[in-house]
């Protein structure tokens, strides 16, 4: 069929498809070279597999080492510093947990228990509890104390929210001293 010739299919009124092209090999007739390998399947291929495309190029390679590092090091950071309100003082694994409700914030110093030691002699812990607003400034302080017997035991305190940010601990066992800080859990 060559080009303005009737097609069959169409009537009077309708508009008539056009075909830029006739055979289906024609339109790479008068193409580069190159875009008749790339038709033919013989040029650069793109690569099959989501590791294969990481690694395909130096600088895919480089960016799949760096975000490989970056992630290990937010890992190893979160697992080594939980946020500096674990912590053990004179052998006395302790954890510091902080959380508001109902305009009230609830600290607790959770003594854990250690049952390889011996405390024959039971040591005194002494933990100062500092509160701090948004600017940096101590609105609330409140000492608790107690013995420690190796096994698992509270010190607790609750003051009204009033804009807390953060909760230090200053916990003394002993000769040993240790601040412990934990940021509020809102609910």
């Amino acid at each position: 069929m060559k080009f303005g010739d009737d097609i069959e299919g169409y009537s009077e009124d309708e508009e008539r498809l056009v075909y830029h092209y006739g055979k289906p090999g024609e339109r790479l007739k008068n193409a580069d070279e190159a875009v008749k390998r790339y038709y033919a399947g013989e040029g650069p291929q793109s690569p099959k597999g989501i590791f294969q495309s990481l690694v395909q190029t130096p600088s895919s390679r480089l960016i799949l080492i760096v975000m490989l590092a970056m992630m290990a090091i937010v890992v190893l950071s979160s697992i080594m510093n939980r946020g500096g309100k674990v912590s053990t003082v004179a052998l006395v694994p302790m954890e510091l947990s902080t959380f508001s409700f109902e305009d009230t914030v609830y600290i607790s110093l959770h003594l854990k228990e250690n049952s390889q030691i011996d405390f024959s002699e039971h040591p005194f812990v002494s933990c100062n509890f500092l509160v701090y607003t948004t600017d940096d400034q101590v609105i609330y302080q409140e000492k608790v104390e107690t013995f420690y017997t190796g096994k698992e035991d509270f010190l607790r305190t609750t003051f009204g929210d009033y804009d807390i940010l953060y909760v230090e601990a200053v916990v003394t066992v002993g000769e040993e001293t240790q601040i412990l800080r934990s940021d509020i859990t809102r609910s």
